[in-house]
């Protein structure tokens, strides 16, 4: 997050995705799916697990399109990307940017807090809090709605992977199926249960995804709750000491570094 006077407070921001973003993520998907479903499968050829993989991906890619709206996929993509990867905002860089505003607060009072500028949306609609005086219920109602767009966006994010899951894995066991009921070779070889392998291994990869953004978001809550409680003790008493020692109490003992 950027001040307007230059000062530089470290708020992730989540932008918008660009293509040149996806594509590394797609591709690191499908390799470590290669990867391991090679090494569960037993089979020693990359080539022999590229159809597998076509049939695991492109079946789930379909799928998904049509249960879900594109607009839907697109945001699961961009929140994989910035909380995934990135891994969003920590209640530490939260509460050293709610120290910094309060120090503007003490500097320049309300209007200067108001006047602030950042790359986080929620820092900037605390400081606009801030700057007009706002009563503590206002805040309060801000901060519900904050924390109920919080939710949302998890959980828009978690049933497209859920769904990834299970349609990796439908998807592969049917093929494997298939391939058994075709084929004159023994039903039990590692070639048949390719795609099922193939299914399960990008079902691992996402439940490992949807594991690190339960925890990112968990972190965001606390976020959340530090910005607007910094709101209300800065326009209830503007210490800096004591927003310290009181924002440390929020952060949870397994979110603290």
């Amino acid at each position: 997050m950027a001040l307007r006077n230059s000062d530089n407070l470290a708020v992730h921001k989540h932008d918008s995705i660009e293509v040149w973003q996806i594509i590394p993520l797609l591709l690191a998907a499908i390799l470590l799916t290669i990867g391991l479903a090679m090494f569960m499968s037993g089979i020693q050829h990359a080539v022999d697990v590229v159809q597998p993989i076509i049939v695991v991906f492109g079946g789930t890619l379909v799928a998904l399109l049509i249960t879900f709206p594109l607009a839907q996929l697109s945001h699961a993509l961009q929140v994989a990307l910035n909380r995934g990867i990135r891994g969003g905002t920590s209640p530490e860089e939260m509460a050293r940017a709610m120290l910094k505003v309060c120090d503007v607060s003490r500097r320049e009072g309300l209007l200067g807090v108001a006047e602030v500028r950042s790359s986080s949306a929620e820092v900037e609609r605390v400081c606009h809090l801030i700057g007009d005086a706002a009563l503590e219920s206002e805040i309060q109602h801000t901060w519900s709605r904050s924390q109920a767009s919080e939710r949302m966006v998890h959980q828009m994010a978690m049933d497209i992977f859920v769904f990834t899951i299970v349609y990796a894995i439908l998807i592969g066991a049917l093929a494997s199926i298939v391939r058994m009921v075709s084929t004159d070779a023994e039903v039990l070889t590692g070639v048949n249960v390719l795609p099922f392998v193939s299914g399960v291994s990008l079902a691992i990869l996402t439940t490992m995804l949807i594991g690190r953004l339960r925890s990112v978001h968990m972190r965001e809550l606390v976020v959340v709750d530090i910005a607007y409680k910094s709101a209300s003790i800065i326009l209830e008493d503007n210490n800096m000491q004591r927003l310290r020692s009181r924002l440390a109490m929020l952060v949870p003992v397994g979110l603290r570094k």
